[in-house]
């Protein structure tokens, strides 16, 4: 269950919370500073309100993780650990990632704590509702309870 590709899920951001500071903070952004990766601007652009999918943010990257990575596993974690008996299938492709300015990045930077528009192939998971915090307000402090991709 180790895997260094794996994305540990704090919390997501609310889809009131992405319309009205979120959406708006990345465009500000990118006019401030320009795009660095304009493939995963426009991974954004498309797929800023795509189906099944969400806002994340995730602790720290144990790699360099590339956009577009799929996942077919997701449980929910303590202290970094995957539970094993909450293991479930679900198949999940990260759109984009977001850096510390909320810029549009083709990747999350081993050891950075960023955020992710990740989308679900066969709908959210129930789990991500029940378990992981709901962000409604930055910022935000994260909890113990944690979900992985992997």
């Amino acid at each position: 269950m180790e895997g260094q590709n794996r994305l540990i899920l704090w919390g997501w951001y609310s889809p009131k919370l992405v319309e009205n500071r979120l959406i708006l903070d990345i465009e500000k952004n990118v006019q401030k500073y320009g795009v660095k990766y304009p493939a995963a601007y426009e991974a954004f652009q498309q797929n800023k309100d795509a189906i099944n999918s969400l806002y994340f943010h995730h602790s720290y990257a144990e790699s360099d993780i590339l956009m577009g990575q799929e996942y077919t596993r997701i449980a929910l974690g303590k202290h970094y650990e995957i539970l094993p008996h909450t293991i479930q299938t679900c198949h999940a492709r990260v759109i984009c990632f977001f850096n510390a300015l909320m810029l549009p990045s083709k990747y999350a930077l081993r050891g950075n704590h960023e955020s992710s528009l990740i989308q679900f192939e066969q709908g959210i998971p129930q789990m991500i509702y029940d378990e992981l915090l709901e962000i409604t307000e930055l910022p935000f402090k994260p909890t113990d309870k944690q979900i992985f991709l992997f």
